[in-house]
């Protein structure tokens, strides 16, 4: 069948599992769970794969919340669609509800209705069609330590459309690690014996101070930010057990390693000039950044298009932030994108106001958008073996 025609085939396939797809983004949202307790959502996504027949593997690369579902033959590409399902803490009238204000329940909606949509038209192509649970991107990465683990190895592609301000595909990712410098001074009083202390204050203000220097130095897509999380007891006593966290951020991973060290001897530094003791650790995963294959993404564009999807915003990486899927496009080509919500809400990610947003009827109008033009534009590479070849890392 010719591929326009295999297309509107499976838009059709599409619209006759919608409501499946919005009572799973309902469902999910009515369900908000932290990162790696996602229990509910990760039992209720692969129940309803397998339901639709997909092989299932749960838990996933010795995650207890991940999860691999798979569907079709060996002969083909095998091309996968990654959802999200953990939630954000902090709502409510108390500050102390959960809630999918970042639209992690629409992920995974759409991309099993992208999934769902594939495998009713499955006997018009070869290949496999993959879908994969990935916990806790909000906090620890968990789609890095499937990617350590190998489990993106063996796909052709990978696909994901995230809830956004604006329309994009061009899009840009920092990456991103996280440093807790903890220092160990020597309590005292503040007046009547200060010589005698160790100020451990001191140490993460001149860490701080260290790092400000250093700004001047560093290539302008660099971006580090912290906070002081222990800054001592009392005024009257020499603060003895101070700690800080800093985010550090650059364009590539590679330059990103020596802005760390860099950083790392900013603290040294302050452990010389007060004498407080050192001791620093480091997040355990590193987010990549984002390596984008152009032909890809025009693709994907393209299909968005043909869904009414238009203005593209491209994104730059003075504006941008970090997510996991950044190490995901280092282990296979992956297509990553945004649909705009700001003709409905002026209302942001993470913004309690997006909850509003998240799990209406205009993001299920976006949602089959989104499975949709995925969905596309994985038949564009089951289908087209010349499009296959153009995707391959050069």
């Amino acid at each position: 069948m010719e591929i326009n025609a295999l297309k509107e085939l499976l838009y059709k396939a599409e619209d006759q599992i919608a409501e499946l797809g919005e009572y799973i983004s309902n469902e999910i949202f009515e369900h908000p769970e932290l990162g790696d307790q996602e229990f509910y959502s990760a039992e209720f996504l692969t129940n309803q794969m397998r339901k639709l027949g997909f092989e299932v593997t749960y838990p996933y690369c010795g995650l207890p919340t991940a999860f691999r579902c798979e569907y079709g033959d060996d002969e083909g590409p095998k091309v996968a669609f990654l959802a999200e399902y953990d939630a954000l803490p902090g709502y409510g009238p108390n500050k102390d509800e959960l809630g999918h204000a970042c639209g992690h329940n629409w992920i995974a909606a759409s991309t099993f209705a992208a999934c769902a949509a594939l495998k009713s038209i499955k006997s018009h192509f070869k290949g496999k069609i993959v879908f994969i649970g990935t916990p806790a991107e909000e906090t620890e990465g968990r789609k890095i330590d499937i990617m350590e683990a190998g489990g993106f190895d063996d796909l052709d592609a990978a696909f994901q459309i995230h809830l956004g301000e604006y329309n994009a595909v061009e899009c840009v990712a920092l990456a991103c690690t996280d440093l807790t410098f903890e220092f160990k001074g020597f309590a005292v009083h503040a007046s009547a014996r200060p010589e005698d202390g160790i100020n451990a204050l001191d140490a993460c203000q001149l860490t701080f101070a260290g790092v400000n220097a250093l700004r001047q130095h560093v290539s302008s897509d660099v971006r580090i930010h912290g906070i002081i999380k222990e800054g001592g007891a009392v005024c009257n006593t020499v603060p003895d057990q101070c700690s800080m966290q800093l985010f550090v951020r650059a364009a590539d991973k590679d330059y990103l390693e020596k802005i760390v060290q860099r950083v790392i001897n900013c603290a040294r530094g302050a452990e010389l000039m007060t004498g407080a003791t050192l001791t620093y650790r480091r997040a355990k995963n590193t987010f990549y950044d984002y390596k984008m294959v152009p032909e890809l993404q025009e693709k994907l564009r393209q299909n968005m298009m043909a869904q009414g999807i238009t203005e593209f915003v491209k994104e730059d990486i003075y504006h941008a932030g970090s997510t996991d899927i950044g190490n995901v496009s280092y282990a296979c080509p992956t297509a990553y994108g945004y649909i705009g919500t700001a003709a409905y809400s002026k209302a942001q990610t993470h913004d309690v106001e997006f909850l509003d947003v998240a799990n209406s009827k205009f993001a299920y109008e976006l949602l089959h958008k989104g499975a949709k033009s995925m969905a596309a534009t994985a038949l564009d590479i089951f289908c087209d073996e010349s499009f296959q070849s153009q995707i391959k890392y050069k």
